[in-house]
């Protein structure tokens, strides 16, 4: 059950006005979004955007704009799977 919690607090975050921080980006989705969460061990939920999917800016010496297919929430980490990019790992603050 802590997982689910766990889950539930970083979708609030994602479809806040101010988005979820991840190391030096803000995931922000638009609400309503249409997500499945699944948990495919003890440990593990995964949360697919299936519907109004988020978006993160990354600002260099332009700004470029990434799709977020989903995250994946483990106990002491996360990985937001990214269209065309690298996964990026972050640990929870």
């Amino acid at each position: 059950m802590e997982n689910l919690s766990k889950a539930y607090e970083v979708l609030q975050q994602i479809i806040s006005e101010d988005g979820y921080p991840v190391k030096k980006f803000r995931l922000h989705a638009i609400y309503p979004s249409v997500v499945k969460i699944s948990s495919p061990d003890r440990d593990t939920i995964e949360i697919d955007f299936i519907d109004s999917k988020p978006k993160v800016k990354v600002k260099k010496l332009f700004t470029i704009s990434i799709t977020v297919l989903g995250i994946t929430l483990k106990k002491n980490n996360g990985v937001i799977k990214l269209d065309g990019f690298p996964d990026v790992s972050f640990s929870y603050d």
